[in-house]
């Protein structure tokens, strides 16, 4: 009950009855567990408004929320279709169908839960049917990028090829923002595969079926409602075939950080990033530097892989620690304007602009009500990003 008050209260508008379903994560602080709490109304017309309000709680000890946040888009799939099941056949009361008593024990195991990456642009059916009718004809078929999946994570190689803008790419992945990356196929495997451990909160993929070039690479993550595409490699000799632009070898193995014209090249492809590593010309393009993206950085050179992934983890589960303060300021009402500055006061440089990017991916009606509030109590948007 104290989940579902809390996340009536996460809601903006008075309109609340007139959405389909409703779903917030909400920290028990003092209790110590994390819930991502969802819930839904069926017609009834015995209830006050002629609806009733069914909700399903997943409930995780807050030592395992980095656990609930990468599944979170795996249970709100699992949750809308049991929702869907109820709506259509009413309020169960005391008298829950076998079904969905099986579909609930599911949501006990979130390793197993469905994990299949969304389409939108049917490239997939593309993809598939190409390759069997290359099957069909007897032709070869066209050679793909090694899946990350068969690829370890090299930070030694990362470090050594891009020493000084890391904390930009970093930034990027935090906030959802494209990466395109240019080069080898080596390049573009090992560079994707150390790249997905700077995301240890989400569920990531590289479905070799879903990227519409066949000789590129991606890295995917799903968030509640949409697929997100955060990297994207393509070979050098398809990129520079697409802009249109000679291929240039480069004379020095490490990259540097240039913000010559290549952004403006880019604006003309349908491929839009935020940032742009290019093994083949030594350059990096774009990006936004970022302070807590650069003490992750400086944190993980020198050591090993594993010690390395670990810092990262530590990291991130740090910036959800403070989303859930952050949340917990906001659960029964608006918090004094004391509180809130209070937190600002707390946060380190450049964190800020992260919790905000992981509150839109798993509570967007909370992101909505806090910045409300900064806008209502003359609070600088700019300490927000």
């Amino acid at each position: 009950m104290k989940s579902h008050l809390s996340t009536l209260s996460l809601t903006t508008g008075t309109g609340i009855i007139h959405e389909d379903f409703v779903e917030s994560v909400i920290p028990f602080i003092d209790e110590g567990y994390v819930a991502y709490s969802t819930f839904f109304f069926v017609d009834d017309e015995t209830a006050r408004g002629g609806k009733r309000t069914l909700g399903i709680v997943t409930l995780v000890d807050r030592s395992e929320q980095m656990s609930l946040f990468k599944s979170i888009p795996n249970i709100s799939t699992s949750v809308k279709e049991i929702a869907n099941d109820l709506l259509s056949q009413g309020d169960p009361l005391d008298n829950l169908p076998d079904q969905i008593k099986h579909r609930l024990s599911k949501l006990l195991q979130l390793e197993v839960l469905d994990s299949s990456t969304r389409d939108p642009t049917d490239s997939t059916a593309l993809i598939k049917q190409r390759i069997e009718n290359e099957l069909a004809s007897g032709l070869p078929t066209s050679e793909r990028i090694t899946n990350i999946k068969e690829q370890k994570a090299d930070f030694e190689f990362l470090i050594r090829k891009i020493p000084t803008c890391m904390d930009r790419i970093i930034h990027a992945l935090l906030k959802n923002e494209r990466i395109l990356i240019v080069g080898s196929k080596e390049e573009i495997s090992v560079t994707i595969a150390t790249l997905r451990e700077f995301l240890p909160h989400k569920e990531t993929y590289s479905d070799p079926w879903s990227v519409p070039i066949v000789d590129a690479e991606a890295l995917f993550s799903k968030s509640a409602d949409d697929t997100i595409i955060h990297v994207l490699g393509i070979l050098d000799e398809t990129f520079y075939d697409l802009i249109d632009m000679e291929k240039y070898p480069i004379s020095n193995p490490v990259l540097d950080y240039c913000v010559e014209d290549m952004m403006d090249s880019l604006q003309e492809l349908p491929i839009s990033s935020k940032i742009v590593i290019d093994f083949t010309q030594g350059k990096i393009f774009g990006g936004v530097t970022n302070q807590f993206c650069l003490k992750l950085f400086k944190s993980i050179n020198g050591v090993d892989s594993t010690k390395a992934i670990q810092l990262i983890s530590d990291q991130i589960n740090h910036l959800i620690e403070r989303v859930n303060q952050l949340s917990d300021l906001f659960l029964f009402g608006l918090p004094a304007k004391d509180l809130v500055q209070q937190f600002l006061a707390n946060s380190s440089e450049g964190e800020i602009s992260l919790i905000v990017s992981i509150i839109e991916d798993v509570n967007p009606k909370l992101l909505s009500l806090v910045l409300k509030y900064f806008s209502e109590n003359h609070l600088t948007l700019e300490v927000l990003f």
